[in-house]
């Protein structure tokens, strides 16, 4: 695949859950190593899960992904990709209500038949805790 792919598929979150899900097929790994989800072959799960993502309730915190880089091709690589969370709640038991929060992350894919059969993330916590103003290692700066 490539950037303008990774993007588009960031952009399924938003609101596109059907076209999201069309990306994977009935054999799948998923895993959010931040959040501890991983989930395999169970695309039932793996849409309950993503509809955290949709911003589909306006009641609810809004999520935007941007995809920053992509090192791969179309049978696999590494996503770097940004996350913007506008929370309207507390997030993971954190005080984040009102706050807006920006981290980074990566998402390696591995393809098949122009499918995802293996998604895994990360992304910055550490950033999203001292954006919240929470205890958190801090930032390291080299020179």
């Amino acid at each position: 695949m490539n950037l303008e792919w990774e993007q588009d598929w960031l952009e399924q979150f938003d609101n596109r859950l059907e076209e999201l899900m069309a990306n994977y097929p009935q054999e799948f790994e998923y895993e959010d190593l931040n959040f501890g989800v991983r989930i395999d072959n169970d695309r039932e799960k793996l849409r309950r899960w993503f509809t955290t993502f949709e911003n589909a309730d306006p009641d609810k915190s809004r999520h935007y992904f941007n995809a920053t880089r992509y090192h791969g091709d179309e049978h696999g690589g590494c996503l770097e990709w940004t996350w913007e969370i506008h929370h309207t709640s507390d997030f993971l038991g954190l005080p984040a209500k009102g706050k807006t929060t920006l981290v980074q992350g990566m998402t390696i894919h591995a393809f098949k038949d122009g499918k995802i059969v293996l998604e895994r993330s990360l992304w910055d916590t550490a950033a999203l805790m001292r954006q919240l103003g929470l205890q958190a290692p801090v930032e390291v700066e080299f020179h």
